[in-house]
């Protein structure tokens, strides 16, 4: 397989981000058949994904992890977890450290920030014992809704000096509740700017952005420019993401097709970047 995928960067291959792209497909999964309880189904279900990697081709295995991300739960992980300057590691962290991804439920109920160590502080006063006793509630309903997964490493990513949550605040909640100090993550701290940088362009995106383009001039609308520019700000910083755009979202005897991949390299040069365009 790495024979095959010379095209893409190294850092793209390390084990640890793999691992976290197939531990976050596992916990998903268990949201997508709740149904499922058994034991010895699940541990096939997690070998099965386990072999993604190996059975798939490289592009089709991070695509894979975006179509679940995205189109289950509409989160876009996939470009934290490939980026050349985001550095990954799985160890705990203390809760105190880190910030929920957003304000929801009980966040919003006890009117505090969105620091875990707020919440934590908060949560426990007399005034608010019917958000907590509510709260232990709901989360206790949410964890019986499908085989075990509170026990997988929820994500985390530095932004603007804050740990935040990006996957699993439920979890993080769950921990808050019952007084822990620790939980265990995949956190990934910025080494350089931007922050996003040579990490994969999920294909489907530019196949999309590719097929409304060609609706739209077909319906006599003139966004040509527009749609180069934002395709080539899209994979401006992405060498993989240009590959996919030129290789796998432009059919070459497509006439519009072939105008906006004219176009976006037109802008791309403007930065010194080459963009194949040839057959």
């Amino acid at each position: 397989m790495q024979g095959k995928n010379k095209i893409f960067l190294p850092h793209l291959y390390e084990p640890l981000r793999r691992k976290i792209a197939i531990k976050y497909a596992q916990h998903e999964m268990r949201k997508l058949l709740p149904q499922l309880r058994s034991l010895v189904l699940w541990k096939s279900i997690d070998r099965q994904i386990e072999n993604w990697y190996k059975e798939l081709s490289f592009r089709n295995f991070w695509n894979a992890i975006h179509g679940i991300s995205m189109s289950f739960r509409l989160k876009s992980l996939v470009p934290w977890i490939t980026s050349k300057n985001m550095q990954w590691a799985e160890k705990d962290i203390f809760i105190n450290n880190l910030w929920f991804g957003g304000k929801f439920g009980p966040i919003k109920s006890l009117k505090t920030s969105e620091a875990a160590k707020a919440v934590k502080e908060n949560i426990f006063l007399q005034k608010n014992k019917k958000i907590l006793n509510q709260t232990k509630k709901i989360l206790k309903e949410k964890s019986s809704e499908t085989y075990l997964r509170d026990n997988f490493p929820i994500f985390v990513v530095g932004k603007e000096d804050k740990f935040v949550v990006i996957d699993g605040n439920r979890r993080l909640l769950q921990a808050i509740v019952s007084k822990k100090q620790k939980i265990r993550a995949y956190i990934g701290e910025p080494i350089a700017k931007p922050p996003l940088f040579e990490h994969w362009v999920p294909t489907s995106l530019l196949v999309d952005l590719v097929f409304w383009h060609k609706r739209q001039v077909q319906n006599g609308r003139n966004t040509t420019d527009t749609m180069a520019r934002t395709i080539a700000e899209l994979i401006r910083d992405s060498s993989a993401g240009r590959i996919e755009f030129a290789q796998r979202s432009i059919h070459r005897d497509d006439k519009i097709h072939m105008k906006l991949l004219k176009a976006v390299a037109r802008i791309l040069k403007e930065y010194n970047i080459l963009l194949k365009i040839s057959k």
